[in-house]
């Protein structure tokens, strides 16, 4: 009984994140052009819906799956934006209304070429195992390291993204961005180096951790797009950036 129910919560959390991705990816291309973060937010999207099949697939059969190219992919989905997409990817597209910056396009060329090397060399077969032969977690010290080093970089810039917020005084999505990012965090020690015992999350699978981890990511994505929003909005207010054709719609 508790499977099944951690098995529904998971695919339920899955399913909203994926939602999440995808409409808020979607709203960053065509309501502010910007494509670093909307193609990141597809990205993000395209790994739930894969880690969803691979899931619905090979319930029953979990060690073929990770003999499948599908959980190769998922690998390297993951690792894109946990090393590349959700740290240096998302700072520069944030950029965009913390200090008027728009990447070239050789720039953003340049990131995701970045992105997609990082994640071809952190999907290696050698870092895809996480039990080792007796049944234990298993470390992988340097990317584990590299990964909260790079999201540690990037709440330190997150924070400064809060008190940007807080300074217009879009006080709640300030909060919420806080919480997010905080928790985002929470989830990447938590992945690498303290996963829960068996007696919290019992199931082989992590299916409770990872029904937390979908469901912060899910809000991660909706939040940063509120706070972008807001922020750009402002920025709009004060004259210091030029007002988009769909705010002009509106006012007409």
């Amino acid at each position: 009984m508790k499977e099944d129910v951690y098995g529904l919560t998971f695919l339920v959390a899955d399913l909203f994140m994926i939602v999440c991705g995808y409409w808020a990816g979607w709203r960053f291309i065509k309501h502010h052009r910007n494509y670093l973060l909307g193609i990141e937010w597809f990205v993000v999207a395209t790994s739930g819906t894969n880690f969803l099949i691979w899931a619905l697939r090979f319930a029953d059969d979990p060690e073929g799956g990770e003999a499948s190219g599908q959980y190769a992919f998922a690998f390297f989905l993951d690792a894109f934006s946990r090393s590349i997409g959700i740290t240096l990817l998302l700072v520069v597209g944030l950029m965009a209304v913390t200090h008027r910056y728009k990447a070239s396009f050789a720039v953003e060329i340049g990131i995701f070429a970045l992105a997609i090397g990082c994640g071809l060399f952190l999907a290696q077969p050698t870092y895809r195992a996480h039990m080792d032969d007796n049944g234990e977690f298993l470390l992988h010290p340097g990317p584990a390291t590299f990964y909260i080093v790079v999201n540690l970089l990037t709440l330190a810039f997150l924070l400064y993204f809060v008190k940007r917020l807080w300074q217009i005084g879009a006080t709640r999505v300030a909060l919420a961005t806080l919480a997010v990012s905080l928790a985002a965090t929470v989830i990447a020690l938590t992945y690498d180096f303290f996963p829960l015992p068996a007696s919290v999350d019992p199931l082989e699978d992590r299916a409770l951790f990872y029904t937390f981890a979908l469901t912060v990511w899910g809000l991660q994505m909706l939040t940063y797009l509120f706070a972008y929003r807001a922020l750009d909005a402002h920025n709009v207010a004060s004259g210091l950036a030029p007002a988009h054709d769909d705010l002009k719609a509106v006012r007409a």
